[in-house]
């Protein structure tokens, strides 16, 4: 089976590893998760990083720290993964869900910004697949309410919109360093802010609250979000080779695109558009209507020849939970629906080797042969 993602771990990642177990650096207040805070700041040129167990729980706790109440109105592209909208779910949030740009895949940015009012308290964009949400409409127009920001860039670490880093632009960014994602550490996540007393109360939030003076007495009720030093030894190595990582992905996406050029079955995210590059974190397909597939039936086709794929998100307003909580859609999001319906995603991890994308294109074109 070619899997969907196979990572690309080194002989340096191993060291990093070995280095801290050999130091019994494993928990999560030892060096390597400070030097991970460090080499974040230093990589995307922010002024504070704080490392998390995973992405999701850098999501729960940036909203637990923003104090979203019940009937606080949080905007959020429906076509995500459910990470994003839990935590403001459990704490009553009103969900505001905005379709998909056709083009990205991201989240429509002119219907975000038109959305955006003095009810609005929190909007995340989230960056999809390899092309992010055209910031500025949205940054603009949350300025004039002073709603905040917070970019979901799990999947754009190192990715810039226009002259400017993804999870940057907002005031706070998100990051995953899950086993697919461009840098990783098997688990982990991070939050980076240029506010300092933002900053300060995740670090609070994340190590369950204890108090300043007192370890063991707590004022309020945190998080046990901590991540392991292993974990945090990895990502710092595998950080210090991020633009060659990029660079890979692009080469992964880039032959995807060739050997698939003139699929009649296909369409793709393009390979740029006016404000960033496609970094491909990983290669989508969509299918057209002339393939008389969708994405459930060529996934089961593909398994058969042992190739594994994942279907894309399915969108906020169509999972089964979603009846037991305040949601409100604007139009219809059918893009959305289309792209869960018709989408998925081929191997394409860093460790994907070229034979192996080969074998997946000579696949999907003997689709059209039978």
């Amino acid at each position: 089976m070619i899997p969907v993602n196979r990572p690309l771990l080194t002989t340096e990642d191993n060291d990093y590893v070995l280095k801290s177990l050999k130091e019994t650096w494993i928990s999560g207040e030892a060096p390597p998760v400070a030097t991970l805070e460090k080499s974040l700041c230093e990589t995307l040129g922010s002024k504070n990083a704080v490392a998390f167990s995973s992405g999701t729980t850098a999501i729960d706790i940036a909203v637990e720290a923003l104090d979203i109440n019940k009937g606080d109105e949080c905007i959020l592209p429906t076509f995500t993964i459910i990470s994003t909208a839990s935590n403001i779910l459990r704490k009553g949030g009103r969900l505001t869900l905005v379709d998909a740009d056709p083009i990205t895949w991201s989240m429509d940015a002119a219907t975000t910004a038109d959305a955006i009012s003095e009810k609005t308290k929190l909007v995340m964009p989230v960056h999809i697949y390899g092309l992010p949400v055209d910031m500025d409409p949205i940054l603009q127009q949350a300025n004039n309410f002073n709603t905040f920001i917070l970019e979901d860039a799990a999947e754009a670490l190192g990715v810039k919109y226009k002259t400017r880093e993804c999870g940057t632009l907002g005031n706070a960014g998100i990051f995953s360093f899950y086993a697919n994602k461009i840098v990783t550490g098997g688990e982990g996540g991070a939050i980076v802010t240029d506010d300092a007393a933002y900053a300060q109360k995740l670090r609070y939030f994340r190590n369950l609250c204890f108090d300043a003076n007192e370890r063991f007495v707590h004022e309020e009720l945190g998080w046990n979000g901590r991540i392991s030093a292993l974990s945090a030894s990895l990502v710092v190595s595998q950080l210090s080779r991020l633009p060659k990582l990029l660079e890979r992905k692009v080469h992964i996406g880039l032959r995807y695109r060739e050997g698939l050029k003139d699929h009649p079955y296909f369409d793709f995210q393009p390979n740029a558009v006016s404000y960033s590059q496609n970094c491909y974190w990983v290669f989508g397909v969509l299918l057209k209507k002339e393939s008389k597939m969708n994405a459930k039936t060529l996934q089961l086709k593909l398994k058969k020849l042992d190739i594994d794929t994942r279907r894309f998100f399915c969108p906020l307003h169509l999972q089964p939970l979603a009846a037991k909580y305040d949601i409100q859609k604007i139009g219809d999001l059918k893009f959305s629906e289309h792209l869960w319906e018709m989408g998925l995603y081929l191997p394409s991890g860093l460790g994907t080797t070229d034979l192996e994308i080969d074998q997946v294109i000579d696949s999907l074109w003997s689709l059209v042969a039978k």
